[in-house]
């Protein structure tokens, strides 16, 4: 914080009565300053809500159906996938789309889920189920944790967790996980 006090006016007025002026001068802003910090809050709070609504308004005018599709654990596993741009997952794409208010951003992602998956039907409310036998690598439950200890210590790099991340939400997303759970919440014990 940038000091409007020079050290000429500290020998001339004393670094004690300096204090006294300073503390003063806060004690006579604190209520204004509070006031402020205040108004402040109300304004991001009604610029969150008044985002949330435009976002709304754009999903629904553009993906009539966006709420089912978000209720939708296909999405969401689709989401927990990296971009193939990017290779960031598009789970954290799309909350810092929503948070920077990009509204036309925040469609895209639903769009280019619709555009690669059917949509869900709604009349059919029970879960897809997996196959028995699921086709790829098992991964087992303790290798995960070691995987992470490695993250943790540095021992990996961004890219190549993101690699990771990305077959290892498809891992269980069909149901590649030893120790781990079932769609129907059933433990795996292969």
């Amino acid at each position: 914080m940038a000091s409007h006090l020079t050290l000429e006016d500290e020998r001339n007025f004393g670094p004690e009565l300096l204090d006294v002026a300073i503390r003063a001068a806060r004690h006579g802003l604190a209520p204004e300053l509070q006031r402020l910090q205040n108004e402040n809050a109300q304004l991001w709070n009604q610029l969150d809500a008044t985002t949330k609504v435009t976002i709304d308004r754009e999903l629904d005018a553009a993906v009539p159906n966006w709420r089912q599709i978000n209720a939708d654990e296909r999405f969401h596993g689709w989401l927990l996938q990296p971009d193939p741009l990017s290779g960031v997952i598009r789970d954290r794409l799309l909350k810092d789309a929503a948070s920077a208010g990009d509204a036309q951003r925040v469609v895209r992602f639903f769009q280019g889920f619709l555009a690669g998956h059917a949509p869900a039907d709604a009349a059919n409310q029970t879960p897809r189920r997996r196959s028995a036998t699921p086709a790829g690598r098992i991964y087992d439950r303790s290798e995960i944790v070691r995987m992470w200890e490695r993250r943790r210590k540095g021992a990996i790099s961004d890219a190549d967790w993101a690699k990771w991340e990305y077959e290892l939400c498809r891992a269980s997303a069909e149901g590649r996980i030893r120790g781990g759970l079932n769609n129907d919440g059933i433990p795996i014990s292969r």
